[in-house]
């Protein structure tokens, strides 16, 4: 295949024309990837901390304990909240800890994403997830 003379370079300059925008494809796909998974990790942590809640003695356990599971959850899943997860528990519908209540845990944790602002990201990004739980009509508190 003969080529002709004014071809020269042609697919180089292609590949540097198009290289950027591929590689900015891969890092928003990443980024992208790393939310959806820091996303996860927070509805878990809700959802432990509210069942966790929802299976104490107490008002005060349950505030307690709600605020563990979530801590532990993230912490386990190796999700880089600031400062911890934040984790408000309240109990419906009178706000009262009793048999057949239900507890509702919001958990909201705050993520560094300082590694990915060269691709257009804030350097934190707050994920907001809640769950509730029925205490059990049936137990004795």
């Amino acid at each position: 295949m003969n080529r002709g003379v004014g071809d020269r370079g042609v697919v180089t300059t292609e590949l540097v024309i198009v290289m950027p925008v591929l590689i900015c494809f891969l890092f928003m796909v990443i980024a992208a990837g790393r939310l959806t998974d820091a996303r996860s990790d927070v509805v878990g942590a809700a959802g432990d901390a509210a069942r966790v809640a929802s299976l104490q003695q107490s008002a005060a356990a349950a505030r307690v304990q709600a605020q563990a599971a979530a801590t532990d959850t993230v912490s386990g899943e190796n999700l880089n909240c600031k400062g911890g997860p934040q984790v408000e528990t309240e109990f419906l519908p009178r706000g009262q800890f009793e048999r057949g209540a239900t507890v509702h845990v919001e958990v909201t944790c705050t993520v560094d994403t300082r590694d990915l602002t060269f691709i257009g990201l804030p350097l934190s990004v707050t994920l907001f997830e809640e769950a509730w739980e029925p205490i059990d009509a049936h137990r004795s508190l």
